[in-house]
């Protein structure tokens, strides 16, 4: 059975093998330094669409709270007028009537209401796992030891 095998192998002459093999393995260095940046890619693309559904469900929970803080206050006809909406009739007035009423409102200042809340941002650790990054990487490892031997 040996014999047979041995029958089938057919060697081949190879100009210049060194170079090949460089040329080969730097192929190969490319296409899992391709393979890393698309491993990345999709963990970015994971995180992205978990901080957009952590944005959805804030922003119904914030609507929830809306609703409710709308329903337990109570019915009035009663509007807040702020400094802004009071220089905005202003000018509407001034319009109609063509008087100049931009002495009026530069001598006025408004306050500014912030209700600016630094949230608190939560870092959660994640735990090392052999992914296929880290495989990548120690295959990319692999293949500059060899083309450093080659060299």
């Amino acid at each position: 059975m040996v014999a047979e095998k041995d029958k089938d192998v057919v060697y081949v002459g190879i100009k210049d093998p060194v170079e090949i093999r460089r040329s080969i393995l730097e192929s190969s260095k490319d296409v899992v330094q391709l393979l890393q940046r698309y491993e990345k890619f999709k963990t970015v693309r994971k995180e992205r669409q978990e901080e957009v559904d952590r944005l959805k469900q804030l922003i119904s929970s914030i609507s929830r709270d809306i609703a409710k803080l709308k329903a337990s206050l109570p019915k009035t006809s009663l509007r807040f007028k702020t400094p802004e909406f009071e220089e905005k009739i202003e000018k509407k007035a001034a319009r109609m009537t063509g008087e100049n009423v931009k002495k009026k409102i530069k001598g006025k200042k408004g306050k500014k209401i912030s209700s600016k809340k630094k949230e608190k941002k939560i870092v959660v650790a994640k735990p090392k796992i052999a992914t296929q990054l880290d495989k990548l990487e120690s295959e990319l490892g692999e293949i500059e030891s060899k083309l450093g031997k080659l060299v």
